[in-house]
Formats: C-alpha cells, structure tokens, sequence
C-alpha cells in the first residue's frame, strides 16, 4: 500500500492524480461539450478534451510507477495530452468568432 502513494508531485500522490484525471475524462464523456458543431470541428470539441484528461492520467500512471507503463513515457503522454487541450481550445475559441 504504501508503494501506491510512494511517487508524488507537489507532495500529492501520482496515483491520486491519475484517479482525479479519469474522473474528469470521464465526466467530459458523458458532458457535451460540442456546442452543436457538425463535422471534424464536433468530433474535435466532443471527444479531445475527454482525450487530454486521459493521457494525463495516463502520464500520472507511469510517473506513479504501479503500472507498467514505462516512466519515461510520462513526459510523451503529458505532452500529448497537452496538444491535445491545445488543439480542444483552438477550435473552441476559432468556432465563436
């Protein structure tokens, strides 16, 4: 148990972290988040900010070192994740203009 919470950032556990990410993917599953676009712009605002929070988690699970995911990807799936918010944020601001 005590490997579980071993691994921290800012002194809160990596597992932690990764729980609290799915639950928000999770949460942008069910929410939508389209605002009634059609097209690549829908599936862009609809399924890449759940995307984002996942890889986070993703990112949070190999930097906690209980998953075998390898901790060197962390920074690869952090990024990713990052492209991925950058991208939802693009499209949402570029679709209100």
């Amino acid at each position: 148990m005590t490997r579980l919470f071993a691994e921290r950032l800012w002194g809160v556990p990596w597992s932690v972290l990764a729980v609290l990410a799915l639950v928000i993917a999770a949460i942008y599953v069910v929410v939508d988040t389209s605002g009634g676009a059609v097209g690549l712009r829908w599936w862009v605002l609809r399924w890449l900010h759940s995307l984002c929070w996942l890889l986070l988690a993703l990112a949070a699970l190999a930097m906690a070192r209980i998953t075998p995911l390898p901790p060197h990807w962390a920074n690869g799936l952090a990024l990713a994740g990052g492209v991925a918010y950058a991208i939802f944020i693009a499209t949402s601001v570029l679709g209100r203009s």
